[in-house]
């Protein structure tokens, strides 16, 4: 029984360490539920920061202030995303003006349809729009309280976005200045080690997010330029979605593709909802067997399955946003983690970690390779 002791002793140690650490995950995750808007806030601004940083550096080599290099950067972001919304907005809503016959005969056509499907006596479309008048009529209260609510709601996003255009300024202008700030609370060992966890997490996120553009940006042309070439209405409306649902694993690929395959069904048949469907299943096979393995494959270190789970404990607990966020900030603390395992069982090489000042602490925020 001599061995009963050390293992003891060893079960408890890391019993308490798993205790510490779901401790601290409890308490991180009440603090970011109590506060989704600064949490998320930040979190979007690294991701801009990740990408606009090396900008900023190049405008700083070629000696351009460092605070104008940032305000360069951040405005010239804002304003191609204007830009780009400005040129999409009105050819969507005339698309959608020319088509509205065409989808309100396909929508009738999908009502009738259920309604002879379903089971049972089901009401007339007469009859429906009746139920839904008088049930607007006596909810009237709660619709006029929802739009208040509506309108509160857009006010928090623009809020919101504001605050990320802010921070994302001062991450670029700033970063390294924080991370120093940061690191010189710690002891020169700590530093070492929290200095090797936030390279490798700042490398694994920036390249989530660059990994994630490219790939992004080859399955919006793909499906823009079939849909286009299809005649489908919408195609850059759809191309654009295609985009930003890239941004969400594997959830948003298949909302993209649904989407689209109702609209070719709604303004061209099904003819034309077989084609595209044959369309968004081409692309995400090209993006699933050759761009994920090629861009992905080095950067993201989690299995597939992994993503796949964390992408839906992400939806379930805080919906689109928490879809977004699971996997970047699980890939980004799990490359941390590995690089901190690897740090503490090798000893400090020489110059690795100066135990001057904190000045000399060249770890930045953005590291490039």
């Amino acid at each position: 029984m001599a061995w009963t002791r050390p293992t003891l002793v060893g079960a408890a140690r890391f019993s308490g360490r798993c205790l510490l650490i779901a401790g601290f995950v409890f308490v991180l995750g009440y603090i970011v539920s109590r506060l989704p808007l600064v949490f998320l806030s930040v979190f979007v601004a690294l991701l801009f920061t990740s990408l606009l940083h090396p900008v900023a550096d190049w405008l700083a080599r070629h000696r351009v202030p460092r605070s104008l290099a940032a305000l360069a950067t951040v405005l010239l972001t804002v304003a191609l995303i204007g830009g780009l919304l400005a040129w999409i907005v009105p050819r969507t809503a005339s698309e959608l003006s020319e088509n509205s016959d065409t989808l309100a005969r396909r929508a009738r056509s999908l009502v009738r349809s259920l309604t002879q499907v379903l089971p049972g006596e089901q009401p007339s479309l007469d009859e429906l729009g009746t139920r839904a008048e008088q049930w607007v009529r006596q909810h009237a209260r709660t619709l006029t309280l929802s739009a208040a609510s509506g309108v509160a709601t857009l006010l928090t996003v623009l809020s919101g976005m504001l605050l990320t255009l802010v921070l994302t300024f001062f991450f670029v202008r700033d970063g390294s200045a924080l991370v120093r700030a940061i690191l010189s609370l710690l002891s020169p060992e700590r530093r070492r080690l929290a200095r090797a966890a936030m390279s490798r997490a700042w490398r694994t996120l920036g390249g989530w997010v660059r990994g994630t553009m490219v790939v992004a940006l080859i399955d919006a042309v793909g499906v823009g330029v079939g849909l286009l070439l299809l005649g489908v209405p919408l195609a850059l409306p759809l191309a654009l979605l295609t985009l930003l649902s890239a941004f969400v694993p594997v959830i948003g690929a298949l909302v993209a593709g649904a989407v689209a395959v109702l609209v070719a069904w709604a303004t061209g048949g099904t003819r034309d909802a077989l084609i595209t469907l044959g369309i968004v299943l081409a692309v995400q096979q090209l993006e699933g067997n050759v761009l994920q393995p090629m861009v992905m494959g080095r950067v993201l270190p989690l299995h597939p399955a992994v993503v796949l789970l964390a992408v839906t404990a992400g939806a379930l607990v805080a919906g689109v946003a928490g879809a977004f966020v699971a996997v970047p900030l699980l890939a980004a603390i799990t490359a941390g983690g590995q690089a901190l395992l690897v740090e503490r069982r090798e000893p400090p090489r020489s110059g690795d970690m100066p135990p001057g000042e904190p000045e000399d602490v060249d770890t930045q925020l953005p590291v490039h390779h």
